[in-house]
């Protein structure tokens, strides 16, 4: 008895070490070791074990990390770190079933798998990979390029396994092997992941207007943003509005749409509203150029947030009306946020779309400068959310070799280098609930890096020939 409550113990205690190197802390190197302690809690012998363990110990993880979902989901967000809680469990059940001398490759293919299987299956939510715990540190998260968020998550838990390996076994050659391809893949990524060749810059606003509160009027919301505009004096070749900027449908109101025609003449806007054609509405980002305007729907919509899965069986609507108070009915749009200002073109993302690779992967191509995300944090709250929302914007930044600038209505608004260096927005040493106006240069980039050249489907191809390998050794 006193064994299993020392083995729960140490679960909640070792649960937790990862977290500090997930965002808003700033310890990386928890990812790449934080797991050690952890693995000395399975037992190859004893499969249920394991699977409880891993459960628990995932449980641990993100309902501390994710604890900024229960100010919108309430007690339902417990379920959700109890899904996310599986995919830990799968892999610590398996991954102790693998003969020892496979474990590193195979359990660092099987996370990969696994985080592939998180950013697809139940519309995904990949909010917290293995590889955001690199968020701070350029020089790991830069390995992205080569490998993809998946991929890095992969090397991370095979690098955490081979110390367990080392220490347990005393097999230190292991050790220095893994390190030396973490090294190898370093390397590639300076020399052939990011390569920028342009001397072309752009210079960007981006206005966060401490709004985007419940309750807040359209009006108010906008006389926010107009005032801040107008008060901009240097010449931009781009000033963007976070999404929900203008918090109403924004194609059904004449003065809004003419005075950002208007002022589109001195520089193009970008805005995040709502609009709608005929009866369906879509969460939209509008650019304003030179008199013209065009749109963007946002393609991946947040499940409960803007959407109801199954909402057209009569029980689900009732209910979720019942514990929401509200039935969201946001339509998403089909076509890549795809935009040009004086011939450059850039890719917007809304909201968590940028969370997802593949959308940007899939939208990008060699023509395309720069990404631009907008959203909407402020239901996040003083919590860890914005922070890892923004974080994602470095593995983006790293794996496209592109410039990565969020705008928020307030949270994080920031730029990402291709290098995956940050620069936020900061007001009396405060990044959330403050305004303000960043206005930097960016430079723009038309280069591949080896995972836009490989894609998804490359990677995944080398850790299935890698597991080829092993068991035909073995």
């Amino acid at each position: 008895m006193k064994r299993k409550f020392l083995v729960i113990v140490l679960t909640i205690i070792f649960g937790f070490i990862p977290c500090f190197s997930f965002p808003s802390f700033k310890i990386w190197i928890l990812g790449w070791i934080g797991f050690v302690p952890l693995l000395f809690l399975f037992d190859e012998k004893h499969t249920t074990k394991n699977f409880i363990i891993g459960i628990f110990a995932g449980f641990i993880f993100h309902i501390f990390l994710l604890n900024w979902l229960f100010s919108v989901a309430g007690f339902f967000y417990i379920l959700i770190a109890i899904y996310l809680s599986l995919y830990w469990a799968v892999f610590f059940c398996l991954v102790f079933a693998f003969p020892e001398k496979t474990r590193i490759i195979l359990g660092a293919s099987l996370w990969y798998f696994l985080e592939i299987l998180m950013q697809n299956l139940l519309t995904g939510f990949p909010w917290l990979p293995l590889s955001l715990s690199q968020w701070s540190c350029p020089a790991t998260a830069r390995i992205a390029s080569v490998y993809g968020s998946a991929g890095l998550s992969g090397l991370i838990m095979g690098t955490n396994i081979a110390f367990y390996n080392g220490i347990k076994n005393r097999r230190v050659f292991q050790s220095f092997v893994i390190i030396a391809v973490v090294m190898f893949s370093y390397l590639i990524s300076i020399y052939t992941g990011i390569s920028d060749n342009s001397s072309t810059t752009i210079k960007i606003a981006s206005i966060q207007g401490n709004s985007g509160y419940f309750g807040q009027s359209p009006e108010e919301s906008f006389e926010i943003y107009r005032n801040m505009t107008n008060s901009i004096k240097e010449k931009c070749n781009l000033v963007i509005w976070p999404e929900s900027s203008y918090p109403s449908i924004l194609n059904k109101n004449p003065n809004v749409v003419d005075y950002l025609t208007q002022k589109s003449y001195i520089f193009p806007i970008l805005v995040g509203s709502l609009s709608q054609d005929n009866d369906t509405v879509y969460n939209s980002a509008y650019l304003f150029t030179r008199g013209s305007v065009f749109r963007y729907d946002k393609k991946h919509l947040v499940p409960f947030g803007e959407y109801v899965p199954g909402k057209r069986f009569r029980t689900i609507e009732n209910l979720y009306t019942r514990f929401a108070g509200f039935m969201p009915d946001i339509s998403p749009g089909n076509k890549p946020g795809i935009f040009s200002i004086d011939s450059k073109k850039f890719l917007v993302l809304i909201c968590f779309e940028n969370i997802f690779p593949s959308i940007t992967t899939a939208s990008i191509d060699n023509d395309t400068g720069f990404i631009v995300v907008i959203t909407n944090d402020s239901w996040y709250g003083n919590s860890f959310g914005p922070f890892q929302h923004f974080a994602h914007n470095v593995l983006r930044a790293c794996e496209t070799g592109r410039c990565v600038v969020q705008t928020a209505g307030t949270g994080i608004t920031g730029i990402v280098s291709p290098y995956g260096d940050c620069k936020i927005l900061e007001k009396n040493r405060k990044n959330l609930f403050i305004d303000g106006i960043m206005i930097s240069d960016i430079s723009l980039s038309n280069m591949k890096t080896v995972y836009m050249f490989l894609q998804e489907i490359g990677i995944a191809i080398i850790f299935i020939l890698l597991i080829g390998v092993v068991i035909c050794k073995n």
